[in-house]
């Protein structure tokens, strides 16, 4: 028995699977059909110069390559900054500035050494590496708060203690 769908067509009907058959109105708007590529010699533009020769006087020694093609500054090399292959500038003050800044309010803030360490690398890196101008700044940040807390910790740590030992806050 076989069944008949609304175009008419029997459902056992089956197309052959090896032909592309995909109605148009199925296809999605980026289907682009296959095409046969073209096979044409590239053409040459005859805006371009010939190609320069070395020196006719075959008694003369060959031309260099620079005297040829003389070198050419790179236009892009002061916009674009350092070149390749060139070292990059040192950063390590600043790094370690911005770290101990941050080891800071990681909890080694009690001891008060790395405000101090943030501060004087922070300073020192502003002096000796420009390229690490943004770190050594954060690091200095980081380093002055850290101290302003501390400092107002302290204060009240100390009158705290001195309130306690003259009986103010037992009454």
């Amino acid at each position: 028995m076989t069944a008949t769908n609304t175009k008419g067509k029997t459902i056992t009907d089956q197309p052959d699977p090896r032909e592309d058959r995909t109605p148009q109105e199925n296809l999605p708007a980026s289907h682009i059909p296959p095409q046969e590529p073209e096979m044409s010699p590239p053409s040459v533009p005859s805006e371009f110069p010939a190609p320069l020769a070395g020196p006719s006087d075959p008694a003369t020694p060959e031309a260099s390559a620079d005297e040829i093609h003389p070198a050419q500054p790179d236009p892009f090399a002061a916009a674009y900054g350092r070149l390749y292959g060139a070292p990059p500038e040192p950063k390590g003050l600043s790094i370690a500035s911005l770290c101990c800044g941050i080891a800071v309010y990681l909890g080694f803030g009690l001891l008060i050494m790395p405000q101090i360490a943030a501060v004087i690398l922070g300073h020192m890196a502003l002096q000796r590496e420009p390229a690490g101008r943004s770190l050594a700044i954060a690091g200095l940040v980081l380093g002055y708060i850290a101290l302003v807390i501390t400092a107002i910790v302290l204060a009240l740590a100390v009158i705290a203690v001195l309130s306690a030992e003259n009986g103010v806050l037992g009454q």
